[in-house]
């Protein structure tokens, strides 16, 4: 019977490392390594053969000949776990030399269920309800008194929103907002000397169109800038009639802005664009007559639209001194919940992404 059992020992040694289900289901720690386990009877007893992989830069496998009784769920099974510094010796003349272990400890077979992991609680930063410049928009004058046009996204969550104005950060107050078509009022205590008068009547297929605004920030520059295009198309995303589609390109930063004629008339608002991985020069305006209805809706009047062309230099200086940029203050705890969303349409600034 010895004889059957060194055969099987022998079997196991070389076939490199038998490994049961529950020794690969462990793996290794950085200070000891799990060895295979097999068992095999003798005289009516449970009989232990580990089969050791470690001492492989030796080129040799250890074994050993656990002759307890083990109790265990099954009664035929232990986990050994040995320190990675173990000297072994393998069968000299078909007898088993005595293995030495540097440190070892038996770890009996149970049905060990893996320990529920609580997710972790993030502390929250010192810094967390630092309120600090989050992200930009462009905004226009529309009255004397300081009312401007933006979109709702530019002053959402905002715990404060800052107008830039002749090389001032003044305060505005939001005065109405509309969700839905992603508009907003806001005041500041400015008199601006320029105003943008609003287009009674919708925009056309193929018109052409000016861009105002402060896109990707001040990343480039902090003074205004424009882009031309063409109306492409008088409906919006899933055919919202609110909106149309333009071709003068539209950025982060941009929105909110102006989009004008030649005649220095708004006929839309900056609101979208589709990123260009997904589709090229698409971007999208709210009509002049969604923003009409929303002003009269609060109270807002504008001046009547101009009926003749302006120069292009006019049409600059009223574009320049009528458009302003905006700034988002927020508190850093906000700004994280806020870019952890899956659709976030905020030009928040790149130390925050």
């Amino acid at each position: 019977m010895k004889k059957v059992i060194l055969i099987l020992a022998m079997g196991l040694i070389l076939s490199g490392c038998a490994t049961s289900e529950v020794a690969r289901n462990y793996g290794s720690s950085d200070n000891y390594i799990l060895i295979g386990i097999g068992s095999v009877g003798i005289d009516d007893r449970s009989v232990q053969i580990t089969v050791g992989e470690y001492c492989k830069q030796r080129d040799k496998y250890a074994f050993y000949y656990q002759w307890d009784y083990i109790t265990d769920v099954d009664g035929t099974k232990a986990y050994v776990w040995c320190k990675k510094n173990y000297e072994a010796t393998r069968l000299v003349q078909g007898k088993t030399r005595k293995i030495y272990w540097t440190n070892y400890e038996k770890i009996k077979l149970t049905e060990k269920k893996p320990k529920k992991t609580e997710p972790e609680k993030s502390e929250p930063s010192p810094d967390d309800n630092k309120v600090v410049a989050a992200s930009s928009g462009s905004g226009f004058f529309v009255t004397r008194t300081g009312h401007l046009v933006t979109n709702y996204h530019v002053v959402e969550e905002c715990d404060a929103v800052k107008v830039s104005f002749n090389a001032k950060e003044i305060q505005a107050d939001t005065i109405a907002i509309d969700k839905y078509n992603d508009l907003a009022i806001i005041k500041a205590n400015i008199n601006p000397s320029k105003v943008f008068p609003v287009s009674k009547e919708d925009v056309s297929l193929l018109q052409e169109v000016i861009v105002a605004g402060f896109p990707l920030g001040k990343k480039i520059s902090a003074l205004i800038k424009t882009h031309k295009g063409n109306v492409s198309a008088l409906a919006g995303i899933g055919d919202n009639f609110s909106n149309f589609q333009t071709d003068a390109t539209i950025n982060h930063g941009n929105s909110g802005g102006p989009i004008l004629t030649q005649k220095g008339n708004v006929i839309g608002v900056a609101v979208q664009l589709i990123p260009p991985d997904k589709a090229q020069n698409v971007f999208f305006g709210v009509k002049s007559s969604t923003l009409n209805t929303f002003a009269k809706a609060n109270n807002v009047s504008f001046l009547p639209p101009n009926n003749r062309p302006m120069s292009n230099k006019d049409l600059g200086q009223l574009i320049t001194e009528g458009t302003v940029f905006l700034e988002c203050w927020m508190t850093i705890a906000k700004i994280k919940q806020i870019i952890a969303q899956e659709e976030n349409r905020k030009a928040f600034y790149s130390e925050f992404k």
